[in-house]
């Protein structure tokens, strides 16, 4: 369930050359035991200052980006990164599976 599937993100302070750093927090609130995989993220043109693991986040094409290589994420299960651009980036899930 999409739902369950909870994206926070905080102002995280700023790179070396003044560019805003942003905190993101994505978290799978399913309790009801629910793993879900093949997260994907809209993301319009996602990218960053300072390199974001592939591996937990990346853009995939224009306005999706897929969480943690497209694997199992548990309940209670938080990913997180931080990047750095001008301005934050709006997220919200596309899809995933069950």
């Amino acid at each position: 369930n999409s739902r369950d599937i909870r994206i926070y993100q905080s102002p995280s302070g700023f790179t070396s050359l003044h560019v805003p750093k942003f905190a993101v927090q994505i978290i799978n609130e399913g309790w009801d035991m629910n793993v879900v995989f093949d997260v994907k993220i809209s993301c319009g043109e996602f990218a960053s200052a300072n390199l974001v693991n592939p591996m937990i986040f990346r853009r995939i094409i224009h306005g999706s980006c897929v969480v943690k290589d497209g694997k199992k994420i548990y309940p209670g299960e938080v990913i997180s990164f931080e990047y750095s651009n001008i301005f934050p980036y709006h997220f919200s899930v596309l899809e995933l599976k069950c």
